[in-house]
């Protein structure tokens, strides 16, 4: 089985400061990757590369044995493949519900509206909003919003998914509505990489967890692993408060 992700030895600077220094990771079809680590370690970075908002300084990113690094590669095309789901929402307020979920299939994918409706409805149930599919997308809860970005990234038919803190710009009592949308989506085999600060999501549903400090992947393995015996002195010292809580 080929890997549906494979980044090898990845560099990438602002200026003069080194975001990531050289960083290989696999990840597997179906595979749930969470990476944590503090703010600042390159974690949203190394997202944002994966999808190519940002361009890296130098390595690779293999995608479906695609170098999205090779200047010859359809990147619009692959891009597509590849669902984003941001801290911030990104919906088009002057838009409703549905037609946050039909724009991207319907202008990019030359999907008929009718199909594409269909789909959305389709994902905007499965994400509990059966009863929104209308609704004012500026009237919506953070956590609504989130779940209707969730769903718009499920109607292109993503081979992957990437969450960057996805629940990181929501109150508390509703991140527990996102996790479980997202708990959803793992169950069912979808590929994901998922940037998060929720240890206890990363715990119990990632297949795999990375831990990154200072723009490298310092340490990786199961959550069993990584929570219950870190290697590393800093991988234990960025868990203590949560390793305390349990």
């Amino acid at each position: 089985m080929e890997p549906v992700i494979r980044i090898e030895k990845l560099e990438k600077s602002f200026g003069n400061l080194k975001v990531l220094k050289g960083i290989d990771l696999e990840v597997m079809p179906g595979e749930v990757v969470c990476i944590i680590g503090a703010s600042g370690s390159g974690k949203s970075t190394l997202l944002r590369c994966i999808n190519l908002l940002e361009y890296a300084d130098s390595g690779h990113i293999w995608f479906d044995g695609n170098d999205l690094m090779d200047l010859g590669t359809d990147l619009n095309a692959l891009r597509q493949r590849i669902g984003m789901v941001f801290q911030s929402f990104n919906l088009f307020n002057n838009k409703n519900v549905l037609d946050n979920c039909t724009m991207a299939p319907m202008t990019v994918k030359k999907i008929k509206r009718q199909q594409a409706e269909e789909t959305a409805i389709q994902h905007l149930k499965e994400v509990g909003l059966g009863d929104f599919i209308h609704a004012d997308s500026r009237r919506l809860s953070g956590g609504q919003k989130q779940r209707v970005a969730i769903a718009r990234a499920l109607c292109m038919n993503p081979e992957i998914m990437l969450f960057d803190e996805p629940t990181s710009a929501l109150d508390p009592e509703i991140v527990g509505e996102v996790l479980d949308v997202m708990k959803n989506l793992a169950a069912q085999g979808m590929t994901m990489i998922v940037v998060t600060h929720e240890m206890a999501f990363a715990r119990e549903v990632s297949d795999r967890v990375v831990f990154m400090d200072n723009g490298v992947i310092l340490e990786q393995g199961s959550p069993a692993e990584v929570f219950g015996n870190p290697k590393e002195a800093r991988t234990r010292e960025f868990l203590s408060r949560y390793l305390e809580d349990k």
